[in-house]
């Protein structure tokens, strides 16, 4: 997918983290999870992949990559750049 196709996406509907039922909220450019407070999230292409990076802190940042076409059907998986380590399954 490019990153309008992956904001098209996230703004769609509302998602849950299927590792606690907590409801995630993608709108215009802040992620709300449980309906609490935004962060700041936007979207790059780097390498042909799409990330998703994060300010959580003023100084650090997080890099996830986003992947909409994995096998189980979940339309959204998100890994950790460095690691590769999946950190979040959205369904």
């Amino acid at each position: 997918m490019n990153l309008s196709e992956v904001y098209r996406l996230l703004g769609s509907r509302i998602f849950y983290n299927l590792a606690n039922a907590s409801r995630v909220r993608f709108s215009e450019a802040s992620i709300f999870v449980d309906r609490r407070s935004g962060v700041p999230f936007s979207l790059r292409e780097q390498e042909g992949q799409v990330y998703l990076e994060t300010a959580l802190y003023s100084d650090e940042h997080t890099l996830l990559r986003v992947q909409t076409d994995h096998p189980d059907g979940s339309p959204l998986h998100l890994y950790q750049k460095e690691t590769n380590e999946e950190v979040l399954v959205l369904d």
